[in-house]
């Protein structure tokens, strides 16, 4: 079962209210003909019957598709009214420079008043805001009876108002491997077995735990006699990419890295020649055997002795890649899922003490984790925050019953999510733009947040963290990708761009059938 994060609208409708009750706003709402001030007060009274309906109601769409439904069109609604009023707030603003500039101006000649509208905008902007609150009646309606969302079980509540994987690597982190020492013993045994570059394939679900036992029998000491001239560890995902794959392959063999398909596969050849190769490719879902044979072939050349590991949840992607030995990961013991968990819950900074822990806890954390060392971790670190008198409030939350018995992982992941912030979940939720196994900058990732309205930073605290810009090449191709990113919408009539260092500007930018409505452009202080 796929995971589809739910619209964080109570974050959406806090941005409506933040731009309703500028003071820019409100004035100019004022001044305005075509009854637009009482239609932005009618859309401030809606909103405010919203924010009611909110507070049970992103929780309640765990256990009732209608709300889940009604929360997804609400969000469609919330954006459509935010461009709108980020329309309306940019014209105020736009007059109140306006009457600035009049001010400061020469006093000798006579000016139109500051307040001076189109009275065609007036109306405009007029019918919009009416057919937004329009919409939002319907909504409302359609969730008139309140009661529906009131006094209905559902999670315990928060301090606020295509789940993507995340890529692993060969690094080991900290802490201990629980309940995967006879594992590890079989895999070491298999890996020092001495065939001729054997295919040694780690099948088990999602969260079992294949990534963890192939890290440790990659990194394991008892490999170093063994003396393998190359390693190289390449997360694979959803799709086999030859291309792909063996660009990463050669890039951990060699700083010089073609684009096309044969030179990379003959440069690989040449790398590997003789050499003995312990190789992991994690996280296979699925594969064509023409692919696969093309993607293995270069490592023919290597030494013998050679030995690739896959970790995949699939039998018939072991079964595909015709595998020397396919090792099927048994869930982990009770005992070892209550230390896995335990290491989590407690330590430095838990709100929880270990003494304060029931017996019948331990063995509710247990049944929920199923046997899936993911689910230990990532329930562990959701109460290590949580007071113990809470514990028991999530461990029967709705969650749990919300999702098929196959769906081993993704309650304890729900409820991960659920706990985060409000305006955490918009950050974590926009991260679904990128593609699976995307790498990117902290700093690209930021801004695009603050770009998007997404959090709202102060210049110290930009300071602090140490984001003042350089020019360098860095700097350079992080504001290239950036700009590239922001591709404004094709109503704008005025852009201005402002201390911009990349070299080259985005092809949007001389996309005039995409900008046909631009009026004013400027750019000013572009370095390059």
């Amino acid at each position: 079962m796929e995971v589809v994060l739910e619209p964080v609208v109570s974050e959406l409708v806090k941005g409506l209210f933040k731009i309703l009750g500028s003071n820019e706003v409100r004035d100019f709402a004022r001044q305005l003909v075509g009854g637009v001030d009482s239609e932005i007060k009618e859309l401030e009274n809606k909103l405010q019957m919203v924010e009611d309906l909110l507070r049970n109601a992103e929780d309640r769409q765990l256990m009732d598709k209608r709300v889940k439904e009604w929360l997804d069109n609400l969000q469609h609604w919330a954006y459509d009214a935010e461009d709108l009023l980020d329309e309306f707030a940019y014209e105020a603003l736009r007059h109140k420079r306006k009457a600035e500039h009049q001010a400061s101006s020469s006093r000798r000649f006579i000016c139109l008043p500051a307040s001076f509208s189109s009275p065609l905008f007036a109306v405009q902007m007029g019918s919009k805001i009416k057919k937004i609150n329009s919409q939002l009646e319907k909504l409302l309606q359609q969730r008139s009876a309140e009661r529906e969302f009131k006094n209905l079980p559902g999670l315990p509540p928060t301090n606020v108002a295509a789940l993507q994987k995340p890529e692993e690597t060969s690094s080991v982190p900290l802490g201990q491997v629980y309940g995967r020492n006879e594992d590890e013993v079989e895999l070491l045994k298999m890996v020092k077995s001495g065939a001729n570059f054997q295919l040694i394939a780690v099948v088990g679900v999602g969260g079992i735990g294949k990534t963890t036992i192939a890290r440790e029998v990659y990194n394991h000491k008892e490999l170093e006699d063994i003396k393998f001239d190359k390693k190289a560890w390449v997360c694979v995902s959803t799709t086999i990419d030859v291309l792909t794959i063996s660009k990463k392959l050669l890039q951990q063999f060699s700083s010089c890295v073609p684009d096309n398909l044969n030179d990379v596969q003959v440069q690989l050849k040449e790398a590997v020649s003789g050499k003995k190769l312990l190789i992991v490719l994690d996280d296979i879902w699925k594969v064509e055997y023409i692919e696969w044979e093309k993607l293995k072939s270069p490592f023919a050349a290597g030494a013998f002795g050679s030995t690739m590991i896959v970790t995949t949840r699939h039998t018939d992607v072991a079964q595909t890649i015709r595998c020397s030995h396919t090792y099927q990961l048994k869930l982990l013991s009770d005992e070892a899922c209550k230390s896995l968990f335990q290491e989590h819950a407690f330590g430095t900074g838990a709100a929880a003490n270990a003494d304060q822990i029931s017996i019948s806890i331990y063995e509710r954390v247990v049944k929920r984790c199923k046997g899936l060392p993911l689910a230990a971790k990532t329930l562990g670190c959701l109460l290590h925050s949580k007071p113990s008198k809470t514990w028991e409030e999530i461990l029967e939350s709705k969650i749990w019953s919300a999702f098929d018995e196959s769906d081993h992982i993704l309650p304890a992941l729900k409820l991960s999510y659920h706990y985060l912030p409000s305006n955490l979940k918009r950050c974590f939720g926009y991260c679904a733009i990128f593609p699976q196994d995307y790498e990117f900058e902290e700093k690209e990732l930021a801004l695009l947040w603050i770009a998007k309205g997404i959090v709202q930073p102060s210049y110290k605290q930009l300071d602090e963290a140490e984001w003042e810009y350089e020019e360098n090449s860095l700097k350079v191709d992080v504001e290239t990708n950036i700009l590239d990113k922001l591709m404004p919408p094709s109503n704008l009539k005025e852009l201005t761009i402002q201390g911009y260092g990349g070299e080259s500007f985005p092809s949007w930018l001389g996309d005039w059938s995409w900008l046909s409505k631009l009026v004013v452009l400027k750019l000013e202080k572009c370095m390059r």
